[in-house]
């Protein structure tokens, strides 16, 4: 019985089935072929080492026995071409046949390709130039033992210690299990989001207060006009003041850091603290993207440190106006006595990325397979905070 024989595409396929990446998964529900280019560009977008090509390769005297008997196949070919021009009846009888045939050919060579997708680079793992001082991934996993910051007893309703680190880790990418990596960036962004949002309900519960006070002191209506400036909100209506300062579920916000980041390990986050891609147009400030046209001016903003990021990206999502969906989405549940749902919300965030539609299949595909909404009533324990790398 002859052996299989080896074929990298396949390998590169059942590779990412192997770790259930969400990407090529999408592509394969959706019936679309891809290259083994393409699915390595997809590997390493999601932290999967590519596997090796074991593909057998002819030596250089195979190669050229292989050239010279190409060579020859290509004059027989001419010579039949040549012998069968010189049959007039043959040529009147065929021509029509041949010109049809070779226009289907030339057809069906034809290959109907989606349009790319304009993934920027922000998506891939990168090198981590930053150096010893920053501590590595493995350190960092053995201080949460250490700790006993569980994420198994979280989901079971445990408080989160609050562990704020400033910078990620080096080498999130360098560990060898899949799970450890995305479990040590959901440990280090999910306080971080617990935190902002405490924040942000104690702005709440003050907000409401005033709005139902007759009397606001100098101290209170001075505090409320930066509220209302920071929310984008005018003529100091409290309704739509209340419906953007509200939370952000941390299975949405732990999603999407997720993707834009690729867990962690990408250029930006690096380089930037920059966890959610967001985008800014000063002259000064930010970083380029490597892949970016040469017609574009926009870098990826650039923060000093990881907090920065999550602040950045919830006002971002409480007052830009593509986001009005969401937010309206939001309040409504709130007024219905409903949790705050991430993967819900997470509809409304088609704008959010030039993929689309696309782009919200990949966040609920995320919360989905990392079981994100465990979090969603998640907890900090009130204790001294903790600032760490």
């Amino acid at each position: 019985m002859s052996k299989k024989k080896y074929n990298y595409l396949n390998h590169l396929i059942l590779t990412a089935k192997k770790y259930e990446v969400e990407e090529y998964l999408f592509y394969e529900e959706k019936g679309r072929k891809l290259t083994a280019k393409q699915i390595e560009l997809i590997l390493l977008r999601n932290g999967v080492a590519i596997p090796k090509d074991e593909t057998p390769r002819l030596s250089k005297e195979q190669t050229q026995r292989e050239s010279y008997f190409n060579l020859m196949r290509a004059g027989l070919m001419v010579a039949c071409v040549f012998a069968l021009v010189l049959l007039p009846g043959v040529i009147q009888k065929n021509t029509a046949l041949v010109k049809s045939t070779y226009a289907q050919k030339e057809l069906a060579s034809v290959k109907i390709e989606e349009p790319k997708e304009d993934i920027e680079n922000k998506f891939f793992e990168e090198r981590d130039t930053r150096g010893f001082n920053t501590p590595h991934a493995r350190s960092v996993l053995a201080l949460f033992n250490e700790l006993k910051y569980d994420l198994s007893e979280i989901r079971d309703g445990k408080p989160v210690k609050p562990v704020f680190f400033t910078q990620l880790p080096r080498g999130i990418n360098q560990l060898e299990n899949i799970q450890n990596r995305k479990k040590i960036f959901i440990q280090i962004v999910l306080p971080l989001v617990l935190s902002e949002n405490e924040d942000i309900l104690a702005e709440r519960k003050k907000i409401l207060f005033l709005s139902k006070s007759s009397k606001i002191s100098k101290t209170d209506k001075n505090w409320l006009e930066e509220k209302f400036k920071y929310y984008k909100v005018k003529n100091g209506d409290f309704n739509l003041l209340l419906e953007r300062a509200d939370i952000i579920p941390p299975s949405l916000a732990i999603a999407q850091a997720a993707y834009e980041s690729g867990w962690g390990t990408s250029r930006f986050a690096l380089e930037g603290n920059s966890l959610f891609g967001q985008r800014t147009w000063k002259k000064n400030a930010g970083i380029i993207p490597l892949d970016r046209d040469e017609d574009q001016s926009f870098k990826v903003t650039k923060f000093d440190i990881i907090r920065a990021s999550v602040k950045a990206y919830k006002k971002n999502l409480n007052t830009h106006k593509s986001y009005e969906g969401l937010r309206q989405e939001r309040s409504k549940m709130r007024n219905d006595n409903l949790e705050i749902s991430g993967f819900e919300l997470s509809k409304h965030l088609d704008k959010y990325s030039e993929i689309k539609d696309k782009y919200v299949f990949y966040l609920q595909k995320i919360i989905e397979q990392n079981s994100l909404t465990d979090f969603d009533k998640s907890i900090l324990l009130p204790t001294k905070k903790l600032n760490l790398a």
